[in-house]
């Protein structure tokens, strides 16, 4: 059926070395890649004209928060 779903996609792409230029077309490549909506777009420049670009959907924003937040505790062992 067409509203059966695999299980969510949570890795994000992130592209990274584009020229300037390219930024609007990296972007919208991702976005037409994703299954569900956009929650987050990051453009990060690296060096001179080139960006890291980052397009989440909702539930891949939520995930990495979960495992950053939980490499966090592990890694504070206090004691």
């Amino acid at each position: 059926m067409p509203d059966e779903r695999g299980p969510p996609n949570i890795s994000s792409v992130r592209v990274g070395d584009i020229p300037l230029h390219l930024v609007p077309k990296t972007i919208a490549e991702q976005i037409k890649g994703k299954r569900e909506p956009v929650f987050r777009i990051t453009a990060e420049k690296t060096f001179q004209n080139r960006f890291t670009v980052i397009v989440e959907t909702y539930e891949e924003y939520s995930e990495r928060l979960h495992q950053e937040s939980t490499a966090r505790k592990e890694g504070d062992g206090h004691g």
